[in-house]
């Protein structure tokens, strides 16, 4: 009998092959998922707080806190560590267009107690910039912008921080994006890993690299609808 056809040996083979395979994929898992530094800034719509018709527009002398305005917008902003390590040091660089002015601004935070210092400056009429100083896994900061005398609804958000993987994007563009992975097909390979999940041998394994796949297919399709 060759030592191949051995049953001892084959059951022996297969299970340091089958660690191996276990191993690799689970060193690849771990690559993935490890140490991710990513805040995410999510933008809500704009809200208009003057609508009049054009006719009586150029007739209205309005104020805003003392400020003559020929339009009011209101701006709310969530920014947010969605990674699973803590970054310091995040700024966050807001931009409205040339002829807006930043009237009034709140901030709020999650958790309310005990969150780190948040500094806010606001180097011309149309910008303000805040430093975050530390955002844990989960932490949020909700921010309340308004400004009067805005020509458009632009709002840029800049937020590059030193090995951090920072995003901003419209509540509607998340939105957009979630809708449209759930209404295509079920990718072959989520169904692979739910069968393969079923199995106790692999079944640690499949978990996670269901996740890595679902977040890469909301990446993409984010990118799609920025």
């Amino acid at each position: 009998m060759n030592w191949y056809e051995n049953p001892t040996i084959a059951a022996i083979s297969g299970g340091v092959v089958g660690s191996v395979i276990t191993a690799a994929v689970s060193m690849w898992i771990t690559k993935k998922t490890s140490q991710i530094r990513r805040v995410d800034c999510i933008i809500d719509d704009p809200v208009s707080l003057l609508s009049f018709s054009d006719t009586i527009c150029p007739k209205l002398e309005i104020k805003y806190s003392g400020e003559q305005a020929s339009s009011v917008f209101l701006y709310n902003l969530e920014v947010f560590n969605s990674g699973n390590q803590a970054v310091t040091n995040q700024p966050c660089l807001i931009r409205l267009d040339d002829k807006a002015k930043i009237i009034g601004d709140s901030i709020k935070t999650q958790p309310a107690v005990g969150f780190g210092e948040i500094s806010k400056s606001q180097p011309s009429l149309n910008s303000l910039d805040l430093g975050i100083q530390l955002l844990n896994p989960g932490d949020r900061v909700y921010l309340e912008l308004i400004s009067v005398n805005n020509a458009s609804e632009k709002i840029d958000v800049y937020m590059k921080n030193a090995n951090v993987i920072c995003r901003s994007y419209s509540r509607q563009a998340a939105e957009s994006a979630i809708l449209g992975i759930l209404s295509k097909e079920v990718d072959p390979r989520l169904m692979f890993l739910g069968i393969i999940g079923s199995l106790p041998f692999f079944g640690g394994i499949a978990e996670p690299l269901m996740m890595i796949l679902l977040t890469e297919r909301f990446e993409k399709a984010l990118r799609q609808r920025k």
